[in-house]
């Protein structure tokens, strides 16, 4: 299982740390409304790639917040991909449900290893870029 080195607890510090003109930090709890559309094909795909390049010990590209690139440090990526090795060979994601919190909608899926299995959630802002990605304690 994914320890509380946590995605969540690193990449909430890395991508939001003290710079000055960094964003607020993403919630991640909170009272949520369960009004968001369920991903596009196309997120689940996006997610997919996104999810296995970090697992490979990568920082991936695409539609991600420049915070977040710059939190991807090689230590962070290790950290990640030594949390997940345990579970084995990563199969897919799998939608569970979407919701928003602020501004922010948040997708849930369960990421299916071929040794079990762990919530993540992905996080987007209003313009669909990702800028958080946490275990899912939900």
């Amino acid at each position: 299982m994914l320890s509380k080195l946590a995605v969540a607890a690193l990449l909430c510090g890395a991508t939001f740390g003290a710079v000055p003109s960094a964003p607020p930090p993403v919630p991640t709890s909170g009272p949520a409304t369960p009004s968001a559309p369920a991903p596009t094909s196309k997120q689940t795909a996006d997610f997919t790639s996104f999810f296995t390049t970090v697992l490979a010990g990568h920082v991936p590209g695409g539609n991600i917040s420049s915070q977040m690139r710059q939190g991807f440090t090689q230590q962070l990526l290790g950290q990640i991909a030594a949390a997940f090795a345990g579970e084995g060979k990563f199969r897919e994601l799998q939608f569970v449900s979407a919701d928003t919190i602020q501004q922010y909608l948040r997708y849930h899926y369960m990421a299916v290893f071929e040794n079990g299995s762990q919530g993540i959630v992905f996080i987007l802002d209003s313009n669909g870029t990702i800028v958080g990605f946490f275990q899912d304690k939900s």
